[in-house]
C-alpha cells in the first residue's frame, strides 16, 4: 500500500480559490445572461429564437477546439509545466469578455446586438476553454490517492458553492447599479482569484510526454473514445450537465414567475442551498470511504430524480407561502444533488489513471478537453432550448402560469433518472476508499 502523499494543504486551497473565480463567472452568465438579453417584462435585446441559436452555435463551434486544446496541453513542455501557462494567459481575456457581454451597443432589439453577442460570446468561450481544460486537468497532478482526490473534490465543490454564493450577489447589485456596472465590479473583484493561486500551484515533475512516445491527435482521441469508463461517465454527465444548466438558467424565472418575488430575491434562494450542500459534503466523504464513491454517486442521481419534479407542486394550493415553498424545493434539490456535484472530479482522475495503465502516458488534458467538448455542446443545447421552454404558459397572469418554468423540474428529474440507469454500468467500481490503495490495478 502506498502512503498518502503529503501535498501541502495550501495547494488544495489555492485550487479551490481558482475554482471559486471561474465558478462566479460561469454562474453569473448562466443565471443572468438569458434574463438580460430576454427580460420577461421588457424589450429583448435580440430575438428569442436567434438568442438560442447563437448560444448553441457558438458553444458547438467552441467545443470543436476543446480536444485540440487538451491535446496541446498534454504535450506542452515548459518550465511552468503543461497546464499553468494556459491558465495564466487566458484569465485576463476571459474577464474582459465577461464584462463586455453586459455592454451591448444598443438598448433595443437589433441586428447590431446580435452581431455583438456572437463576437464577444465567441471570444469569451475560447478564453474560458483555454482556462478550464488545463485547470481541471490539474486535479490528478495535485492528488494521486483516492482519499485525497475525494478531499480535493470536496474542497473544489465547496469553493464552487462559495462562487455560487458570490454570483448570487449579482441580483442585488444589478438592482442597485445595473448590469454593466455589475459586470465591471465583478470583473475587477475576480481577477485576484484567477491569479493569486498561481503563486502556489505546482505541477508534478516527470509527467511530460516524451516526443517519441506521443500519440497523433487522431490516436489520442480514439484511445479516449475506446475507454468504457469514460463513455459511461460522459453519457451520465451529459444528463446531469443538462440538469445543472436548466436549473441554473431557470432560477431567476422560478423566483420571479413562480414565487412572484423580485430579481433581487434570487440571492435569498442561494443561501439555504449552499448551506445544505456544505453540510452534506463531509457526510459524502464519510459515506464514500465506507461504501465507495460509486454507491454514493448513484444514490445522489436517484435522489435528484425524485426531488426535482417537486417544482410542479409549488403553488397557492399549499399552506406555505410561495417563497417558503421555493426555498424548500431549492434546499431539497441541493441536498439530493450534492453527491452529483462533488464526486465527478474523483471519477475523472480515476479514469485517467486507468488510461495510463492502458497507454503508459499521462493524458489528462485530452480527457478533460473531451468532457469539456460535451459540456459545451450540452450547455449550448440547454441555452437554446430553455428560452423556447420558458415561452410556454402565461406567466403570473394565470394562477397556473409559467408552465415552461414549472416543466424544468420534471424534465430535469427524468434526465437524472436516465443518468442513474446509465451509471449503473460504470465498469470501474473500486472498493470503499479506506481499503483501496493507490496504484491497485483497476478493472
Amino acid at each position: 500500500m502506498i502512503a498518502e502523499e503529503r501535498t501541502p494543504i495550501t495547494q488544495d486551497l489555492a485550487y479551490g480559490l481558482l475554482s471559486t473565480g471561474s465558478t462566479v463567472i460561469w454562474s453569473v452568465l448562466a443565471g443572468w445572461l438569458l434574463y438580460f438579453y430576454q427580460p420577461p417584462n421588457g424589450m429583448p435585446l435580440v430575438p428569442a429564437a436567434l438568442y438560442g441559436v447563437v448560444m448553441l452555435v457558438v458553444r458547438v463551434a467552441n467545443a470543436m477546439i476543446a480536444a485540440p486544446i487538451g491535446y496541446l496541453s498534454d504535450h506542452t513542455r515548459s518550465t511552468w509545466g503543461r497546464r499553468l501557462p494556459y491558465i495564466t494567459l487566458s484569465g485576463l481575456p476571459m474577464i474582459v469578455c465577461f464584462v463586455l457581454l453586459w455592454i451591448p451597443p444598443e438598448q433595443n432589439t437589433s441586428a447590431g446586438n446580435l452581431a455583438y453577442l456572437i463576437v464577444v460570446f465567441s471570444l469569451y468561450s475560447v478564453a474560458y476553454t483555454f482556462h478550464q481544460i488545463p485547470t481541471t486537468a490539474l486535479i490528478p497532478e495535485i492528488a494521486v490517492t483516492e482519499s485525497h482526490r475525494v478531499r480535493i473534490s470536496a474542497i473544489s465543490s465547496g469553493a464552487m458553492l462559495v462562487g455560487m454564493v458570490v454570483s448570487a450577489l449579482a441580483g442585488p447589485v444589478i438592482d442597485r447599479v445595473g448590469y454593466s456596472a455589475m459586470a465591471i465590479i465583478f470583473g475587477i473583484a475576480l481577477l485576484p482569484t484567477l491569479y493569486l493561486p498561481l503563486l502556489v500551484l505546482r505541477e508534478r515533475p516527470g509527467r511530460q510526454i516524451e516526443i517519441a512516445q506521443r500519440f497523433t491527435f487522431r490516436q489520442a482521441v480514439l484511445a479516449v473514445l475506446q475507454n468504457p469508463a469514460f463513455l459511461t461517465l460522459t453519457a451520465a454527465g451529459a444528463l446531469y450537465w443538462s440538469t445543472t444548466a436548466f436549473v441554473q438558467g431557470a432560477l431567476p424565472f422560478i423566483v420571479t414567475e413562480i414565487c412572484l418575488l423580485s430579481e433581487a430575491d434570487t440571492f435569498i434562494f442561494f443561501a439555504p442551498a449552499i448551506v445544505a450542500s456544505l453540510i452534506c459534503y463531509p457526510i459524502i466523504i464519510r459515506l464514500a470511504r465506507r461504501f465507495g464513491k460509486w454507491q454514493v454517486f448513484t444514490g445522489s442521481l436517484l435522489a435528484s430524480a425524485i426531488v426535482l419534479p417537486g417544482l410542479l407542486l409549488i403553488g397557492p394550493w399549499l399552506p406555505l407561502s410561495l417563497k417558503a415553498q421555493g426555498l424548500v424545493w431549492v434546499t431539497l434539490q441541493s441536498i439530493a444533488m450534492s453527491g452529483v456535484m462533488m464526486l465527478p472530479p474523483a471519477f475523472g482522475a480515476e479514469i485517467t489513471d486507468y488510461d495510463e495503465q492502458l497507454t503508459g502516458q499521462r493524458r489528462e488534458g485530452i480527457y478533460y478537453a473531451t468532457w469539456g467538448l460535451f459540456d459545451q455542446v450540452i450547455n449550448g443545447a440547454a441555452a437554446a432550448l430553455l428560452p423556447m421552454l420558458l415561452l410556454l404558459g402565461n406567466s403570473h397572469t394565470d394562477p397556473r402560469g409559467a408552465l415552461g418554468v414549472r416543466l424544468v423540474g420534471p424534465i430535469c428529474g427524468l434526465m437524472m433518472l436516465v443518468a442513474f440507469l446509465v451509471f449503473r454500468r460504470y465498469p470501474l467500481r473500486p472498493t470503499p476508499l479506506a481499503s483501496t490503495p493507490h496504484g491497485e490495478k483497476i478493472g
